[in-house]
């Protein structure tokens, strides 16, 4: 049978489509907002047909953005017939339709900390530009191609090019896509999501889906009030939390600001101003627009720095520009290429003073939307014509940089803005679990990791990154220790078919901060497409200990490791003895060191991990409960390198083709009967 093949009608089908069409919907058309013009005019009225068009399938996954695309893969490629919706023309999310090429990652990202999907998805963008662009001698030997050469990520690139490439990585998988299609109700029986209607921007036509499994992969969780669940949005009290830095009172209002990024291109000697946006003064002085960011000094940072337009300096940590502003999110380096005529500098504008931080556009009227979007397009626009018009030049003759040139083909809009704003916060599950700011913030962790989740489904590493709202709040960065990705994180509370597949995991309004980034947002979705895939295929909700196993043995990182990418032969054996505590770990390194020996006392802790013996003696416990042997001198020699037959645990039969010390990468084969 064909699960994308449309449906008969049941009765009660027949009369929830008729209740539902007495219904008018108001949405708002994203992609049609301009900066001029009534908002009400970016609205549409749907009106449901009593009989629309049915489509089942396995996994409904709501966005098509970094968590969408991977959730729809993960289950797409166990077999399972996926749909996904996606309101703008292009899929990729914050990478494509929000933006922001430039990957906010982590300075792990070219070793390890991401899974083995992400890291396939960044080496086919830098296959592309190899393949289809004539780069120089230089640039074509660096195995880590750059083509931006930017300082906040090691892989900057033109959005249309991550489109190209996610669409290639969906072509093999069953995965129907919808574009231009936004879910706007939900139907919930007996606890479950039974159907979906989507409204499609182009056609005007209404559709309902009648899936098993729901991924809420959109960027600002537009399913969760949809369904019911519960979530919160904004800030919460620091009685809820009990997190050193969150307000003293909810504040729904306080919702990270987001912005319209656009691209210039650099073109000296040529004038391409932009007409003065309306409103331009206001927000000119009241962003205000300015080269110049205070890092507060009594937090114990370095206080004011001036930025400058153009320039290249050796990068600093953290993804920071040292004082160059262009280079900071340049896309295209023009000295990487050597065909003549161009690529020209091409940089991507994504910067605090132009984000919109005046109202949040999470849980308003559709015309209220409308309208908080078009202001924000106003201020980005506004911040462009301040750059060519106002801005004090680098020589010190005169203002203004006319010769940047806005590139709106590099977006796919007729404005040059993004297809989507790039929104850091959405609404938030409270799921069946959390992560609070004590939780991953390096001062309350003793060790090189944060907390031990036992039921991780992933990793993550970024500063917890605070735009501030404009609700009286401060902008806020706190350097975490790698952390992971709890699955009850992504469970909702009410719905037994729903899944968290992006920023809408049960973080806070702190830690959203550190776990809204590509690769985690990334990593959320492959877990939840496993997660429904496993379901699908057990008939139950399946324990973490599955789920884990599976996403192990797909290249997902349950651990933090340093030295461990997902192409390591051992990756999976040693990522699942690392989570069931059997696996050497300690507080100093990150290394999982494969080829290390293990040595005997690490053998004695890991095998009382195991067992659940929490003692501050290994040693001693694994002789006391016959783990493990003495000589007959009575000594244990805990440094000594541990051998299999030191271990007194029945282990499963092995093929050894080798005697003598166990190393790491060999220790879960032992293992793996316990």
């Amino acid at each position: 049978m064909d699960l994308h093949a449309t449906t008969r009608y049941s009765v009660l089908t027949l009369l929830c489509a008729a209740s539902l069409a007495a219904q008018t919907h108001t949405l708002v058309d994203v992609e049609s907002v301009r900066a001029e013009g009534d908002p009400a005019s970016f609205l549409r009225q749907v009106t449901v047909p009593a009989t629309p068009p049915e489509i089942a399938c396995d996994v409904l996954v709501v966005g098509a953005g970094m968590g969408g695309v991977s959730a729809a893969i993960a289950a797409a490629s166990r077999g399972h017939a996926v749909c996904m919706t996606e309101e703008t023309s292009w899929i990729g999310g914050q990478m494509t339709a929000g933006g922001v090429s430039a990957l906010d990652e982590n300075k792990f990202i070219e070793l390890t900390g991401v899974t083995h999907l992400y890291a396939e998805m960044r080496r086919r963008i830098r296959d592309h530009y190899r393949r289809y662009t004539m780069l120089t001698p230089a640039a074509a030997a660096m195995e880590n191609l750059n083509p931006g050469g930017c300082y906040v990520s090691s892989l900057c690139f033109e959005p249309r090019v991550g489109v190209r490439v996610l669409e290639e990585m969906l072509a093999p998988y069953r995965v129907k896509l919808y574009l231009r299609t936004q879910i706007f109700n939900l139907e919930i029986r007996g606890g479950a999501i039974r159907a979906a209607h989507a409204y499609n921007f182009e056609t005007r036509e209404v559709t309902r889906f009648r899936p098993r499994w729901v991924l809420d992969a959109t960027e600002a969780g537009d399913l969760l009030p949809l369904a019911g669940v519960p979530y919160v949005v904004g800030s919460e009290a620091k009685n809820d939390t009990n997190e050193p830095h969150a307000a003293a009172e909810a504040n729904p209002a306080c919702v990270q600001s987001f912005t319209y990024p656009f691209a210039i291109e650099h073109r000296p000697g040529e004038s391409h101003r932009v007409a003065k946006p309306p409103e331009y003064e206001r927000f000119r002085d009241g962003q205000p627009f300015s080269f110049l960011l205070n890092y507060p000094e009594e937090l114990g940072w370095k206080g004011r720095v001036q930025y400058v337009m153009f320039g290249e300096e050796p990068p600093i940590p953290n993804n920071q520009s040292p004082r160059p502003f262009f280079t900071w999110r340049r896309l295209l380096r023009a000295a990487n290429f050597a065909q003549p005529g161009g690529p020209r500098e091409l940089a991507l504008i994504n910067w605090p003073r132009q984000d919109y931080h005046d109202e949040s556009l999470l849980d308003r009227t559709p015309l209220d939307t409308a309208r908080v979007l078009q202001q924000a397009k106003r201020v980005s626009l506004a911040f462009l014509h301040w750059l060519q018009t106002d801005l004090a030049r680098d020589d010190g003759k005169g203002k203004g940089y006319p010769e940047l040139m806005l590139r709106p083909e590099v977006m796919g809009t007729a404005d040059g803005l993004s297809k989507y704003p790039y929104i850091r916060e959405s609404r938030r599950l409270i799921a069946q679990g959390r992560v609070v700011e004590q939780d991953i913030v390096d001062e309350y962790q003793t060790g090189v990791r944060a907390k031990w989740f036992g039921d991780s489904v992933g990793t993550g590493f970024y500063m917890v990154d605070i735009h501030p709202c404009g609700a009286n709040e401060r902008g806020r960065m706190m350097m975490p220790k790698p952390f992971q990705l709890p699955m009850s994180t992504l469970l909702p509370k009410k719905v037994t078919n729903l899944l968290a597949s992006g920023k809408t995991i049960g973080v806070t309004h702190l830690t959203n901060g550190a776990f809204r980034l590509h690769p985690i947002e990334w990593n959320a979705g492959e877990s939840a497409g496993t997660i429904a895939s496993l379901a699908l295929e057990r008939g139950r909700f399946p324990e973490p200990a599955e789920v884990q196993q599976e996403l192990a043995m797909r290249g997902v990182p349950l651990v933090w490791f340093d030295d461990l990418p997902p192409s390591h032969p051992r990756f999976a054996a040693i990522q699942w003895a690392a989570i069931r505590g059997i696996y050497p770990l300690n507080a100093h390194d990150l290394h999982a060191s494969p080829d290390a020996p293990v040595t005997r006392r690490e053998a004695a802790a890991a095998l009382a991990a195991f067992f659940g013996h929490k003692t501050g003696d290994p040693v001693k416990t694994a002789v006391d409960e016959g783990w493990m042997a003495r000589d007959h001198r009575n000594w244990f020699h805990p440094d000594l390198p541990f051998y299999w037959t030191d271990c007194r645990v029945p282990l499963p039969p092995m093929t050894l083709t080798k005697t003598g010390p166990v190393t790491r990468g060999n220790w879960p084969n032992g293992c793996a009967g316990l």
